[in-house]
């Protein structure tokens, strides 16, 4: 293995990645917007929601009740219906996403010491928001029973008492903006290692390069560089923009994170050498990419935890390197990641990209041949 060829070839990558304007331009800008918007717009977190109120009690107890769903911070505003007809139209116009409707016999139940009922009319479009402001709306009624049985209600024998450990406010861009740490140098990445080798195809270069001197163990590590180089790049980018623009604690090991963003960018670079070995051009390199990575950003816990996955999918969640980095970017942002935890995390990241740079490393010296 020559180092000198290695060389030039990692510096003819670079140039082919970086000598374009509109190719410079298109590994920077759109990571950073698509930072700003998933970190704004992807968000659980559900605030000034308006909600509809069928009051069909109009008593003391009711009208207290309505006021307190007004001072909340949650919901921008309480508009009101006359009849169930009315409230049902708002739902299916998608005007509000919960009624609250309160019976005849609200507030004389209040008065006898008796259980009332309130109803929560729910959009189920929008089931995890719709669930959210149920458990709002769920919240301050019950707290308002509570209050208003005063001294003549008996002490309840327990109480619970939440406390949030690593992101107290609940804030879930806390959680959401280091994540895509791992997503988008992921797409970045295997787009460039996967539509390199795919290029050169198009072009008609990829004959000389398997004619030339080059093993196949320095093609791979030529065309892994160019990704590695802008996958740190674009790691140190977003992390300074989570923590200085978005205002998130970096509480971790700076080292440990970036260690781990390595081993996790050559398994990435991996599964991009081994699609660009198999396809033809640019537009199959690029439907593979996307067929590849939408899985796997599926499975890795991104969008929902992998413990509600059903049993035989949590396997292939396992096998996925982003399951296992995500659990390190979140560890390394909020709670400080023992070390010990990170390798348990690493080795799978490792095998993967071991077993993926040795399948393309193949293909390449079966092409030689």
């Amino acid at each position: 293995m020559s180092w000198t060829r290695i060389y030039s070839l990692i510096l003819k990558e670079l140039l082919a990645a970086f000598r374009d304007p509109r190719a410079r331009i298109a590994l920077i800008a759109p990571p950073i917007v698509q930072l700003i918007l998933f970190a704004y717009a992807a968000t659980m977190d559900v605030t000034h929601v308006p909600i509809g109120a069928l009051n069909q009690d109009w008593g003391l107890a009711s009208t207290q009740l309505i006021s307190r769903l007004e001072r909340a911070t949650a919901f921008s505003d309480i508009r009101h219906y006359q009849s169930l007809e009315e409230a049902r139209a708002a739902i299916d116009s998608q005007q509000v996403m919960v009624v609250l409707q309160i019976d005849q016999d609200f507030s004389r139940k209040l008065a006898r010491g008796e259980t009332p009922s309130v109803q929560l009319l729910l959009d189920g479009r929008k089931s995890n928001s719709a669930q959210i402001v149920s458990g709002y709306l769920s919240l301050i009624v019950s707290q308002f029973a509570q209050d208003y049985a005063g001294a003549q209600a008996l002490a309840p024998p327990s109480e619970i008492v939440a406390r949030t450990w690593y992101n107290p406010n609940r804030d879930f861009r806390t959680v959401m903006a280091p994540s895509l740490l791992a997503t988008l140098t992921m797409l970045t990445v295997s787009m460039i290692v996967s539509m390199s080798v795919a290029r050169e195809r198009e072009v008609g270069t990829f004959e000389q390069l398997l004619v030339s001197p080059l093993q196949p163990v320095e093609i791979i590590i030529g065309k892994a560089a160019p990704g590695m180089v802008v996958g740190l790049g674009q790691g140190v980018a977003i992390t300074l923009i989570v923590v200085f623009l978005f205002g998130i604690p970096f509480t971790g090991s700076v080292v440990v994170l970036f260690a781990s963003l390595a081993v996790f960018l050559v398994s990435v670079i991996g599964i991009g050498l081994f699609i660009s070995s198999l396809v033809a051009n640019q537009q199959q390199a690029m439907m593979g990419v996307m067929v590849t990575l939408m899985p796997m950003i599926m499975l890795s816990g991104f969008a929902a935890p992998v413990q509600n996955m059903p049993d035989w999918l949590q396997p292939f969640a396992m096998v996925n390197p982003l399951t296992h980095f995500l659990v390190i970017v979140r560890g390394e942002f909020l709670r400080d990641m023992p070390f010990d935890l990170v390798l348990q995390r690493v080795w799978p990241m490792a095998i993967t990209g071991v077993v993926t740079m040795s399948a393309a490393s193949w293909l390449f010296r079966r092409r030689m041949q």
